[in-house]
């Protein structure tokens, strides 16, 4: 056998590993997006982002300039590369239009997903000072709540509200806020308040946090979820806000709230991703509306620290 035959034989086998990876790569991310999160083992395929076509597509490249019989088949690779940020960009951007935050006709809500904060609480303060909602809804993120800016945002007549899981900063009349679920990680609390456009009636919202683990299967939480929901003794609610940890694509998310719309695909502005902050391609953190109420815009904001962007909900009666 000679040298160039090696060589030859060598670069054919590159080449079917780099074809065999782009299939690999684009099977995959077709197998999460027919299945999503229905179980455990399509969960994590599901969990690929539009963005896995461009490799696919330069494996493919790589792997039909190796392989010469292959050399014509140059129209996969192209339509992957196109696609995929084309399709990321569809999935996670709409165009900014006129917004109401601020509007007097309705409640301005900034939801905030931290964790454990266990020093610098004060620099997480500030951006919800500086943002200036009518009500400020923290995930994690306890000690933030006794922080001198957020205090002194307050003022003396009001103070931080917490169940341990949520906190809560407002000057608007609170009626409730409870925690209803505890359990196995899974989180939810009761918050009702009156404010601009709610003065008759109160606006009244579930708060939601869902583990993250990924070995968890999320089909079997959101069951968990249901089932502990229907344990508890409550009336409908105007939104459903929290971390649920499942992205939008997710059909265990789509499975909890019937009747209830993605708030961020009807009135969604900008970049929606909430996660990683710093290179955000997944949203994990959501806002669900019912239907005696709008949510006339939501806005995802990096606010330079922690691990998930911040959202920012304007709410109105109908």
């Amino acid at each position: 056998m000679t040298r160039r035959t090696i060589i030859s034989m060598l670069f054919h086998i590159a080449g079917s590993l780099f074809l065999l990876s782009a299939v690999i790569l684009l099977v995959g991310w077709i197998i999460g997006v027919i299945f999503s999160d229905q179980w455990t083992w399509t969960q994590w395929l599901s969990w690929i982002p539009e963005l896995i076509l461009v490799p696919a597509g330069l494996c493919w490249l790589a792997g039909i300039s190796l392989v010469q019989r292959w050399r014509r088949h140059w129209q996969p690779a192209v339509l992957m590369l196109v696609l995929g940020p084309a399709l990321f960009l569809f999935m996670n951007w709409k165009p900014s239009g006129p917004t109401d935050i601020g509007s007097p006709e309705g409640i301005t809500i900034t939801q905030w997903t931290l964790g454990t904060i266990l020093e610098n609480e004060d620099e997480f303060a500030r951006p919800l000072i500086e943002i200036n909602s009518d009500i400020s809804i923290l995930e994690g993120g306890r000690r933030v709540r006794w922080s001198k800016p957020i205090k002194e945002w307050l003022g003396s007549d009001h103070t931080p509200l917490s169940t341990g899981i949520f906190s809560i900063f407002t000057q608007l009349p609170v009626d409730t806020l409870r925690s209803i679920i505890w359990a196995e990680g899974i989180y939810a609390a009761k918050f009702v308040v009156s404010g601009p456009g709610f003065e008759t009636t109160p606006l009244k919202i579930l708060l939601i946090d869902l583990p993250s683990d990924p070995n968890r299967s999320r089909w079997d939480i959101a069951i968990r979820l249901k089932e502990l929901l229907a344990k508890v003794s409550m009336e409908d609610v105007d939104l459903i806000i929290g971390d649920f940890n499942m992205p939008s694509n997710s059909a265990a998310l789509a499975s909890l709230f019937p009747g209830y719309k993605d708030a961020w695909a009807i009135s969604g502005n900008g970049w929606g991703p909430t996660f990683p902050r710093e290179w955000p391609i997944a949203r994990l953190d959501h806002v669900l509306v019912g239907p005696t109420v709008e949510v006339t815009s939501i806005r995802t904001i990096n606010p330079g620290l922690g691990r998930h962007s911040l959202q920012i909900i304007q709410v109105a009666g109908r």
